[in-house]
């Protein structure tokens, strides 16, 4: 996709994380432009992206810096949608999603990019994917607004502007939401950086980038088949018996050795033979199916997470010390 901001370097405020994003990094690529000026764009105080998929115990949860997790004590009707945004697709949008799904919103504080506005986006871009690959969670972000959510019917009418973020995610009902814990925030602050330096690998990038947007497609089938090729695209040429590899590979990737590491081998078995199933278009009961993507998208997380805590992509020599050695 065309980036927002162009392809460029951008750098996170050192109020989170002092990384760069490398100019093919997924996360400068996501966006769509919003349509107006850059003067306009940089009078526009704070960010309000609105998230579905997630449960807190705190009203806000900080993320650091200008960066925060807030929930919404309301959300507007249909009416003060339309009559508050100066979009309507987006007001039609997020009447779609509703409340019963949006229940927070990413604050982000744009003084704190000063003049380099072209770094917001992929920011919450990347933070967004940190908070999938940690929590396993279905998060949805439809749209970012100048004025929080929750109080739009405050605002005079047409002047709260407004934009698609996450163009397309299904609005259908997804998973329980993820209750988000302070040890998860934890890993987003500590390993964001690490994130997006791995992104540079396009077997990493395309594994992160079907996790989070395999809400895209139309279907459960389409949506597994694009997780497994998540999955498969960690493990690259590697795969010759495609089944049989995956499950020696993601057991000694994600578990010590031991009973933890056989059991996740026969269940991998299991559920590598539902995989062929449901992409070549075999007999799947609904609720297995949807089992099955959700047992899926627990391991694509999971994965992720392991290579993350390596702190680089694992090479033939890693897999092969994981398998000798105790």
């Amino acid at each position: 996709m065309t980036s927002a901001w162009g392809r460029v370097v951008v750098s996170l405020p050192d109020s989170l994380l002092p990384v760069q994003f490398p100019c093919d990094s997924w996360f400068v690529g996501v966006q769509t432009v919003p349509d107006i000026p850059p003067d306009d764009l940089e009078q526009i105080e704070k960010w309000h992206f609105a998230i579905g998929g997630l449960d807190t115990q705190q009203e806000i949860l900080p993320l650091g810096g200008s960066f925060s997790l807030h929930r919404l004590r309301s959300f507007p009707t249909h009416e003060q949608l339309a009559l508050s945004l100066t979009s309507l697709p987006v007001a039609g949008a997020m009447a779609l999603y509703g409340g019963n799904i949006i229940q927070h919103e990413l604050v982000i504080d744009a003084g704190r990019f000063e003049e380099h506005t072209e770094r917001i986006f992929p920011t919450a871009e990347a933070i967004l994917a940190g908070l999938r690959i940690c929590t396993g969670a279905e998060i949805v972000c439809p749209a970012v607004c100048e004025r929080s959510w929750a109080a739009l019917h405050t605002n005079p009418p047409n002047k709260c502007r407004a934009f698609h973020f996450e163009r397309g995610l299904s609005h259908q009902a997804g998973s329980e939401p993820k209750l988000l814990l302070g040890d998860d925030l934890d890993w987003v602050r500590d390993n964001l950086a690490t994130v997006i330096r791995l992104t540079e690998n396009d077997n990493f990038q395309t594994a992160v980038e079907a996790l989070c947007t395999y809400f895209l497609a139309a279907n459960d089938r389409m949506k597994a088949a694009q997780l497994w090729a998540g999955v498969e695209a960690l493990f690259g040429r590697r795969l010759g018996e495609v089944g049989y590899r995956l499950r020696v590979l993601t057991a000694m990737l994600i578990e010590e050795y031991g009973p933890a590491r056989r059991k996740h081998y026969k269940r991998f078995k299991k559920l590598y033979d539902t995989r062929s199933d449901v992409v070549h278009g075999g007999k799947v009961n609904p609720d297995e199916l949807f089992q099955h993507l959700t047992e899926v998208r627990n391991l694509l997380a999971r994965l992720l997470q392991r290579i993350i805590a390596l702190g680089r992509f694992p090479t033939d020599d890693d897999f092969e010390e994981m398998l000798f050695e105790k």
